[in-house]
């Protein structure tokens, strides 16, 4: 009888120290699910407010049109053209990326997981063009400051300066600076592209990104299809997913 409740109690304390090992393992799991599910959130935020930064940038960029003008100087007139771009950070791929190499991403929906895959491979495709026109810019011309003034020229006091008058040096670098715009300017409109294709409506509306707005997708400034879901969008998504989560209220 005794060796009977010896086993009985060896069997029940096992029983207890796999509960308390399974236990221990799936809440640390479901906190895991969460935290993930909160850092992309937080990525998807900064993100918002990079592209934000983005767009104001590119858009300005392609309001600038002096360099592709013919040049003309004004009687006595000093011209500068400054073309110094600061560039905002890239977009942040760092807690998909952890999501996705883990098991947490397989246990969301098909839906969200297309959703995501989505979002961030036009998040993917941002960065490597704004990459690309950061290579355009530094590794070509760099940052331009051109000045030219009628009186350091061989020309008559009071007359107009037009781009024959100017230096051999000075002409070559306003030709050296239209190429590059001419190449920018498309790469600013494809990178413009991407950022509308992922932007909420409110952001289309706030930074003038309609006329970016791929042809097929105007109804989706009014509502956004089920496959083709904005930053705004997936952030309502991801946080319905952790309210969903009983263990979100104690995490």
């Amino acid at each position: 009888m005794v060796e009977t409740e010896a086993v009985i109690s060896i069997l029940a304390g096992g029983v207890t120290a796999l509960f308390a090992v399974f236990l221990t393992f799936y809440l640390r799991n479901q906190w895991q699910e969460i935290q993930s599910l909160r850092a992309i959130q937080t990525e998807l935020e900064q993100n918002t407010e990079r592209m934000r930064d983005l767009a104001t940038l590119l858009t300005g960029d392609l309001q600038r049109q002096q360099v592709d003008l013919p040049i003309e100087v004004p009687p006595g007139t000093r011209l500068e053209i400054r073309y110094v771009v600061s560039f905002p950070s890239s977009l942040s791929t760092t807690a998909f990326d952890q999501v996705k190499h883990t098991g947490m991403f397989l246990r969301l929906s098909p839906d969200v997981r297309r959703s995501l895959l989505g979002v961030y491979d036009t998040i993917d495709r941002i960065n490597r063009l704004r990459q690309h026109r950061e290579r355009l810019h530094f590794d070509d011309i760099g940052n331009v400051h051109i000045v030219i003034d009628p009186s350091e020229l061989d020309i008559e006091p009071d007359t107009s300066v037009s781009e024959t008058d100017l230096p051999a040096e000075t002409r070559q670098r306003l030709s050296d600076l239209r190429q590059l715009r001419r190449a920018m300017k498309e790469v600013n409109r494809s990178i413009l592209r991407l950022i509308a294709s992922i932007a909420s409506p409110a952001m289309i509306d706030e930074l003038d990104l309609e006329p970016f707005v791929e042809r097929g997708r105007d109804s989706r400034v009014e509502s956004p299809p089920s496959d083709g879901v904005d930053l705004e969008e997936l952030r309502s998504i991801l946080n319905d997913v952790e309210q969903h989560s009983v263990w979100s209220r104690f995490m």
